[in-house]
Parts: structure tokens; C-alpha cells; sequence
């Protein structure tokens, strides 16, 4: 029976940008017009987070640490809460923002670039990566570059190869605690440099800083709400803001924590 097969990653990202790929999914269409769902988690990347930062996949009972979670003609809540439904009176106008031609909720989802607010939670194409190299000094010459590298690896659940050493599944939260402390410090020695160099110019007349952008707030949650509606995208808020894509979603965060 011929099969057409979706694949992304579920993934979530941090205060410091770093993206961790805590499942595999994917989804199977037949020619029959049945369906499958695919999940696999990436324990040994969920076990690098916090209960606090990530509250499990939607749907699923991960204490049962099954290598797969299937789900047989059934829409997996994690795909069901975030995606339009069948009989979504606008569902033609979302897939065409997507360039879709039929609605295949992973698909969309990998695409849109419309965010979920409940728990950071998106999918991608992002494949785990892979480094191999014959020493860790090839990546960079600062600590924080080094370290940076290696946690990005580590976090999409890649492997790394040295002829030193070697992170994989075994040892990946240890080499992590490794590295994110290292990168962590780095990067506090550098926001103080910056800082104080601020503090400086600032005494000697010569930096008076960035102001914030001045929004009228009416308009920002009306535009909020016309984005978690599904009516703009983010790019077309940005926009009509005046402010860049970044800003937009960082005053979005701000607005979900106020909410809360």
C-alpha cells in the first residue's frame, strides 16, 4: 500500500537560544485514507531539563518511557491543540499562507510560523546533528564559542566524536552540566565587561543607552489577539508595529507572562 511520510522534531528552546529536540515525530497518510501518528522521545535529551522549563509532550505518559508512542487514526493531542481543525471556516486561507494544498497537520505545523502559547513546545525539520572532529580547540578560540557549539550538538541530541572523547546517549548530561557551566560563566564575564564598559562611557557623557520602543498598549493586545486568533501572522504584526519580528515576539512573551 503506498505510504506518504511527514517527519519533524519536537523541540523547545531556552533562555540562552540553545534548541533542545526532545522527540522525533511522524506522520504516515495511506492510500487508504488511514493514518498513524509516530512519536519517539529523546530521553536522554529531555533528561537535561528541568520539570519546571518542560512539563512532558501533551498527550503522552512519559514515566512509561516507551520507545514509541503510536497512535493509529488518531489526531495525538500534542498535534490536535495546535493546529487548525477540518472544519475550520478558515482553514483554505491558513493553508494557503503555508503554501498547502491539503491540510496535513504536521506539515502546517512545521511551517507556520504561528506560536503556540501553552508550553513552548514547536516542531521542525531539524535533524539531530552530528560532529566529528580531532579536537575540540578546531571549533573556536574562546571558551564560550567552543562550549557553544558542543551544546547546540548536545542539545539536538547529536553525537560528538574526538580523539579524546566521545558524547552520546551514555554521557550526555554530564558532558552538558560540563559545558553549560562553562558557557555560563563566559558568558557573565562577558556581560560585565559589557556592562561595566556601559557604566564608563555612561560616566564620561558618551552612552545614553537605548530607550524601548513606545507601543500604545490598546494596540498591542488587539494585535495580540488577532495573532493568537490565526487572523495575521507574525511577520505581518511586526509590521503593522513598526518593530522588528524579534521584538515582537519577546513583547508577545511579556504579554503571555502578564496573562498567566
Amino acid at each position: 500500500m503506498r505510504e506518504v511520510v511527514t517527519r519533524g522534531m519536537i523541540c523547545l528552546d531556552d533562555e540562552y537560544d540553545f534548541t533542545y529536540c526532545v522527540a522525533s515525530i511522524r506522520y504516515i497518510e495511506r492510500e487508504d485514507e488511514s493514518f498513524c501518528y509516530e512519536i519517539r522521545p529523546n530521553y536522554s535529551v529531555i533528561s537535561l531539563l528541568s520539570e519546571k522549563f518542560f512539563q512532558g509532550i501533551p498527550g503522552l505518559d512519559l514515566s512509561l518511557k516507551k520507545e514509541v508512542y503510536v497512535r493509529e487514526n488518531i489526531v495525538p493531542v500534542f498535534i490536535s491543540e495546535r493546529t487548525p481543525g477540518e472544519n475550520r471556516e478558515d482553514l483554505w486561507l491558513l493553508l494557503e499562507e503555508c503554501n498547502m494544498q491539503y491540510l496535513n497537520r504536521l506539515e502546517w505545523l512545521i511551517r507556520t510560523d504561528t506560536i503556540y502559547p501553552g508550553d513552548g513546545l514547536y516542531v521542525c525539520k531539524k535533524e539531530n546533528e552530528f560532529l566529528e572532529i580531532s579536537s575540540i580547540e578546531e571549533l573556536g578560540n574562546r571558551s564560550s564559542i567552543i562550549s557553544r557549539k558542543v551544546l547546540e550538538v548536545i542539545c539536538s541530541g547529536g553525537n560528538i566524536i574526538t580523539k579524546d572523547f566521545s558524547i552520546d546517549d551514555s554521557n550526555r548530561k554530564a558532558y552538558y552540566e560540563l559545558f553549560m557551566a562553562m558557557y555560563k560563566t563566559e558568558r557573565k564575564y562577558l556581560d560585565d565587561r559589557r556592562k561595566s564598559g556601559i557604566k564608563k562611557s555612561s560616566e564620561q557623557g558618551n552612552y545614553a543607552g537605548r530607550s524601548r520602543i513606545k507601543i500604545d498598549k490598546m494596540e498591542l493586545n488587539d494585535i495580540f489577539d488577532a495573532y493568537e486568533a490565526g487572523k495575521i501572522k507574525s511577520r505581518e504584526a511586526a509590521e503593522m508595529l513598526q518593530i522588528s519580528a524579534s521584538t515582537f515576539f519577546r513583547r508577545y512573551r511579556e504579554h503571555k507572562n502578564m496573562c498567566q
